[in-house]
C-alpha cells in the first residue's frame, strides 16, 4: 500500500511517501498562512507523488482535537484554518483519494507502541512538545481518545488560578 503521509504543525508541514514498508521522499515546507494555500500545497504534493506511485490514500497527522469519525478538527491550534468544519470530506473532494486523520500526538504514541520505545508495552502515556504541547495515551496499543477527545491532551489547560496555559 502506498500512502502520502502528512504531518501538520504550526511551523512546517512534513511530507513522506509510505512505500513498501518504509518512508521515502521525506521533506518539509513552511506551514501556509491560509486554508487556500494549504489546499494548494496538498494538491501539488499529492500530484507530484502520483507521478511516481499509485496512492491508496493520504494520512494526516494534525494538531487539535481530532474527531476521527467525523473528520473534523475541533478546538484550537497553531494552524487555525483547519478547525471546525469537515476537513477530511473537503480534502477527499480535492484530492480524489481517501483521507484519514488523527491527532499528531496520538500519531506519535501509535508509532512508539508499534515500533518505538513503547513497543513492548500495551499501555503507555506520551508527552509531545513541538510548536505546542500535547500527549497521547494508549491502552492495549490503541489510542484512548477520552470522552471529549482530550484523552492524553496536556496542552491548553486551565490552572487553579483561572489562567490558561498552552
Amino acid at each position: 500500500m502506498n500512502l502520502l503521509a502528512v504531518d501538520i504543525s504550526g511551523t512546517t508541514i512534513k511530507f513522506a511517501t509510505y512505500h513498501d514498508g518504509s518512508y521515502e521522499n521525506k521533506h518539509s515546507v513552511s506551514t501556509p498562512s491560509s486554508k487556500e494555500e494549504f489546499y494548494h500545497l496538498l494538491a501539488k504534493e499529492t500530484a507530484a507523488v502520483q507521478k511516481e506511485l499509485v496512492l491508496a490514500g493520504v494520512a494526516l497527522s494534525s494538531p487539535g482535537s481530532v474527531d476521527v469519525a467525523s473528520g473534523i478538527v475541533h478546538g484550537i491550534s497553531a494552524v487555525p484554518y483547519i478547525h471546525n468544519f469537515p476537513l477530511v470530506a473537503e480534502l477527499e473532494d480535492l484530492l480524489h483519494l481517501p483521507v484519514s486523520i488523527e491527532n499528531d500526538a496520538n500519531c506519535a504514541a501509535l508509532a512508539e507502541v508499534a515500533s518505538g520505545a513503547a513497543r513492548d508495552f500495551a499501555d503507555a502515556a506520551f508527552i509531545v512538545i513541538d510548536s505546542g504541547v500535547g500527549g497521547g495515551i494508549t491502552f492495549n496499543k490503541q489510542i484512548w481518545h477520552g470522552s471529549h477527545l482530550f484523552g492524553g491532551e496536556y496542552g491548553y489547560m486551565l490552572a487553579d488560578n483561572g489562567m490558561t496555559y498552552s
